[in-house]
C-alpha cells in the first residue's frame, strides 16, 4: 500500500481506505491555559468555508463545519455526507499548537514535549518536511507563520535547569535554522505569538509571567524597544498576569493582545505604539482573540464563559454571546452567577467566511449568530447559537439502536454522546440528573464506562468503573417539552467493578471481576452469579434463555438463562474445548442466532450452535492475522460476512463463503478499535444495497467504512 512505502510514520489513515465519514474528537483544554485555533486556512483551502484546525490529545483535526453537522442550524440538511474531516497523526506527545502557512499547503505544529513538524497538507501523503524533535526544551504553546512561507516563530517554554535555553524561537522551516534572537520573558515561559502579515516583518510574543508584550523587527530578529509619548512602554500596557494571545489583523494594520487584566490593547501594527485599550471587557479571564478579515471586528472570549465582539477602530463592544447560559439551557442546569468550569470559552477563530467560533472547555464548538443590527459579510447566517459536540477522550463501546437510527458512544471520562447513525451528525451529550452537573463536564459517570447498550427506544444502560450502572431516559419537564439531552434518571449500584454488558429483549447481563449480575424488570434480579473460572466476554441470545461466556482459559462456557429461579438462574449447557489458544475477549452472536463468533488476541473463530456438539465452521489458525488483542467482532446484515478489530489499529473482513481470503484495513484507529457494527441500510429505495461498517476507537474518532467495493472484489 502507498501509505506503507512513503511514510513509514503513516500519520493518517491510508487514502485507499474507503472511508466515508470521519467524525473526529473535540478540542482538549487544559484548566487555566488557552487553546489553539486556527481559522485562517490559507490560500489552497479558500473555497472550503467551514474549514477549522485545533488540536485534540496527540491529534491534530481538520475539519469543515457544515450544515448538517451544525444541526441544519446553517441551511439544509444533505442527505448524504462526504468525509469533511482530516486526522492528523505523527505526534507521539500531546499536540499544543498548530498553525497553516499562508498558502494552505503546510502545516507547522508542536507538541508537549517542544517537537516541532511541518508537514504537508496538500499531498494525500501528508508528508514530513521538517522535524526538530526539541525545537524547545519545554511545551510549544503558539506557532505562527510569515507571509512568505519561509519562517516559522515558535514560543513556549525554556529548559528548567538551562538558562541559555530560548523560550522563544524564528527558525526557517524548510533547513529548521535560526535566523535571529527574540527577547527571553520572565521564568522563561511565553504563551502567544504573532508575526505581521507583510513587510516590514515584525513579530510580537506574550509573556506568561511577566504581563508583558515584547516586540521583534527583522530579518534577523532582533527585540524593538517601542516607548509611548507618555513615557511608557507599550511591552507593559497590561497591567498584570499573563497575557495569553496576540494577534495580527489581515492586513498587519493593527494588533491586539488580551490577557488575565481582562483588557484589550490595541497596537499600530507597523511602529508598535499603544494605540488604545478597552478595561473589563470581561468578568474574567481573557484567553483568546481574533480579527475577521476586514480588520475592523475582533472576537474575545473568556473565563466568564461569554464571547464578545469588538469594533477595532472605535474601540467599543458591540455585542456579547452568552454561552455559558446556552449550555445550562440545553444540560438543564439551573442559571446562577456561577459560570461552570466546562462553560470557560478557551479560544475563539474567524473561519474564512467570517463565522465566529468559540471552544468552550468540556470541548463544544459554538458556532455564533451574528446579532440582527450587526452588518457583516459572513455568508454562513446562523439563526442561533448551534453546539458541536463529540468526545475528548478515547471512545470504550457504542450501541446502535437501528429501529431510530441512533447510536450511543461512551469514552474514559464517563460522558455519553447520542449520535444519528445513518449521517454521523452528533446529537447531544447525555445530561447527569438534575442539579449535579454544576461544571457542565457533562459526565454521568465518575469513571471510564465500560459498556453501554441501548433497552428501547428511550432507554439506554452504561456501566463504569465507579461501580455504577446508569438508566437514562428521554426526560419531560413540567411543562410538557421534552429535553434535548438524555438525562440520567436512576443509578444502581453494583457489587463489583463491571468489565462488559450484553442484552436479549428482556433481560440485561453484567459481566463483573467477581462474576455475572442480571438486570431485569428495572432492578438488579440477582446477586453475583459466581462462576468456577475468570469470565471474559459475555454474549446473550435475543430471545433470554442462553448465555454464552468467554473465559481466561481459553474456553467458551454456554448456559441456559431461568430468570424466575433465583437460587440457580444460570444451568451449564455446553463447554466449548480447544476452540483458543488465548482468552477470549469478543463473542458475537449473529443476527439468524445459528452461528456464534468468538476472537481471542489473534484467533477469529465461529461456531454452529444448532449442532449438538457446536461444531467449528472456522477453526483456530485459519483467521488469524490480528497481531494484538481483538477487542469487537461483527456480523453483517445478511450474516455472510464478519468484521473484526483490535488493539493492532486494524479491521478485518471475513467471508464464510472464501474462508482463506481476508479484506483488511490497516491504521483504522490509532491506539486500537474499540467498536465495529454493521449499519441497516437500503431502506429507502436505494437501487444498491450498500454495506455500511460504523468503528469507534482510542483516537475518539467514529468512522464509517464503505466495504460494499472491496467485499465484491475480494470476495465476488
Amino acid at each position: 500500500m502507498s501509505s506503507l512505502e512513503v511514510d513509514a510514520s503513516n500519520c493518517c489513515i491510508p487514502p485507499i481506505c474507503p472511508l466515508i465519514l470521519h467524525n473526529p474528537p473535540l478540542p482538549t483544554s487544559i484548566r487555566g491555559e488557552p487553546c489553539v485555533l486556527d481559522g485562517k486556512v490559507g490560500r489552497w483551502n479558500k473555497e472550503k468555508s467551514g474549514m477549522v484546525m485545533y488540536a485534540s490529545g496527540r491529534l491534530i483535526v481538520i475539519r469543515e463545519l457544515d450544515d448538517l453537522e451544525l444541526g441544519g442550524c446553517g441551511g439544509t440538511e444533505e442527505k448524504k455526507r462526504k468525509v469533511k474531516a482530516f486526522v492528523y497523526r505523527g505526534h507521539t506527545a500531546q499536540v499544543t499548537a498548530a498553525k497553516f502557512s499562508e498558502s494552505g499547503c503546510y502545516v507547522a505544529s508542536g507538541d508537549i514535549r517542544g517537537r516541532l513538524r511541518v508537514w504537508s497538507y496538500d499531498n494525500e501523503e501528508h508528508l514530513c518536511k521538517l522535524e526538530l524533535p526539541t525545537a524547545l526544551a519545554g511545551p510549544i504553546r503558539d506557532i505562527s507563520w510569515d507571509a512568505d512561507n519561509r519562517r516559522i516563530c515558535i514560543v513556549g517554554e525554556s529548559s528548567k535547569t538551562d538558562s541559555s535555553s530560548p523560550c522563544c524561537r524564528v527558525i526557517q522551516w524548510d533547513t529548521g535554522v535560526t535566523c535571529g534572537d527574540l527577547g527571553v520573558h520572565a521564568r522563561g515561559r511565553a504563551s502567544s505569538c504573532a508575526f505581521k502579515p507583510g513587510r516590514p516583518m515584525r513579530i510580537v510574543t506574550a509573556g506568561t509571567d511577566d504581563a508583558r508584550c515584547m516586540f521583534h523587527k527583522g530579518p534577523p530578529f532582533q527585540r524593538l524597544l517601542v516607548d509611548s509619548s507618555d513615557g511608557t512602554s507599550s511591552e507593559y500596557a497590561h497591567t498584570r498576569g499573563a497575557v495569553h494571545c496576540v494577534r495580527y489583523d489581515a492586513k498587519g494594520e493593527q494588533m491586539a493582545s488580551v490577557g488575565t487584566d481582562r483588557s484589550v490593547c490595541f497596537y499600530d501594527g507597523k511602529t508598535m505604539d499603544l494605540k488604545g485599550r478597552i478595561e473589563d471587557v470581561h468578568t474574567g479571564t481573557i484567553y483568546s482573540c481574533a480579527f475577521d478579515s476586514s480588520g475592523k471586528h475582533l472576537l474575545t472570549t473568556s473565563a466568564d464563559g461569554t464571547a464578545a465582539f469588538i469594533d477595532a477602530i472605535e474601540r467599543k463592544v458591540l455585542h456579547t454571546w452568552n454561552i455559558a447560559d446556552h449550555q445550562k439551557s440545553i444540560y438543564g442546569v439551573e442559571s446562577d452567577d456561577k459560570v461552570p468550569m466546562g462553560a470557560m470559552q478557551k479560544a475563539c477563530a474567524f473561519l474564512s467566511d467570517d463565522t465566529p467560533i468559540s471552544i468552550s472547555h468540556n470541548g463544544h464548538i459554538a458556532v455564533l449568530p451574528y446579532p440582527s443590527d450587526l452588518l457583516s459579510n459572513a455568508s454562513r447566517k446562523t439563526e442561533k447559537m448551534c453546539l458541536v459536540t463529540g468526545h475528548q477522550a478515547p471512545i470504550d463501546a457504542f450501541t446502535i439502536n437501528h429501529e431510530t437510527d441512533t447510536m450511543y458512544t461512551v469514552d474514559s471520562d464517563g460522558i455519553v454522546v447520542e449520535w444519528q447513525a445513518s449521517n454521523g451528525h452528533a446529537l447531544s451529550r447525555f445530561a447527569p440528573p438534575a442539579g449535579t452537573d454544576t461544571d457542565l463536564s457533562n459526565k454521568i459517570h465518575t469513571g471510564a464506562i465500560t459498556s453501554v447498550v441501548a433497552l428501547d427506544r428511550d432507554t439506554v444502560l452504561t456501566t463504569a468503573w465507579d461501580d455504577t450502572l446508569k438508566i437514562s431516559t428521554k426526560v419531560q419537564s413540567d411543562s410538557g417539552n421534552v429535553n434535548s439531552a438524555m438525562q440520567v434518571t436512576q443509578s444502581l449500584s453494583l457489587q463489583a467493578q463491571p468489565n462488559g454488558m450484553t442484552k436479549g429483549t428482556n433481560l440485561v447481563v453484567i459481566l463483573t471481576v467477581k462474576g455475572l449480575l442480571l438486570y431485569h424488570n428495572s432492578t438488579i434480579s440477582s446477586d453475583i452469579i459466581s462462576l468456577p473460572f475468570e469470565p471474559t466476554s459475555i454474549c446473550l441470545s435475543n430471545d433470554d434463555t442462553t448465555l454464552y461466556v468467554g473465559a481466561q482459559d481459553c474456553k467458551i462456557y454456554i448456559y441456559t438463562v431461568n430468570i424466575t429461579s433465583s437460587d440457580n438462574p444460570l444451568e451449564e449447557k455446553h463447554v466449548i474445548q480447544d476452540g483458543h489458544l488465548k482468552s477470549v475477549h469478543a463473542l458475537s452472536l449473529s443476527n439468524d442466532e445459528t452461528k456464534l463468533a468468538s476472537a481471542d488476541s489473534r484467533d477469529v473463530c465461529v461456531w454452529d450452535v444448532t449442532t449438538p456438539d457446536y461444531t467449528a465452521i472456522v477453526s483456530k489458525s485459519r483467521w488469524c492475522f490480528h497481531t494484538q488483542k481483538i477487542t469487537c467482532i461483527a456480523w453483517s446484515n445478511d450474516d455472510s460476512f464478519l468484521a473484526s478489530g483490535g488493539g493492532d489499529d486494524s479491521i478485518y473482513l471475513w467471508s464464510l463463503a472464501k474462508k482463506i481470503k481476508r479484506v483488511h484495513f490497516p491504521f483504522a484507529h490509532r491506539g486500537g478499535i474499540t467498536g465495529l457494527t454493521f449499519l441497516k441500510t437500503n431502506e429507502d429505495g436505494e437501487e444498491e444495497k450498500r454495506m455500511i461498517l460504523a468503528s469507534v476507537g482510542i483516537d475518539a474518532c467514529v468512522n464509517h467504512w464503505d466495504v460494499t467495493d472491496d467485499v465484491a472484489k475480494k470476495f465476488g
